[in-house]
């Protein structure tokens, strides 16, 4: 168990919350940039007069719902891991 002494929790919360909305933002921002990339290749294809098959587009979908599940995943186990040890390392201190 953690020592609870000597901690300001309400400053606690408050930067664990600015920390969640950093967390959602960088997640956020992921998903903009892969969405960005998808769309900027896709559009570049399309563009040449390329037709794109049904599969590789089906293919794009899915590679980019991945990385968004991944990056979502990793997101939250960083938020996490930062709610279980703030006090412990007396993190906003």
């Amino acid at each position: 168990m953690t020592d609870m002494t000597g901690i300001d929790e309400a400053k606690y919360k408050k930067w664990f919350l600015l920390d969640s909305l950093l967390i959602i933002g960088m997640w956020g921002f992921l998903v903009l940039s892969e969405t960005f990339v998808t769309y900027t290749i896709l559009n570049a294809a399309v563009s040449r007069g390329l037709e794109i098959p049904m599969v590789l587009l089906a293919l794009f979908v899915l590679v980019l719902l991945l990385m968004f599940f991944i990056n979502g995943m990793a997101c939250l186990n960083v938020w996490k891991s930062i709610k279980a040890h703030m006090y412990e390392f007396k993190y906003y201190d």
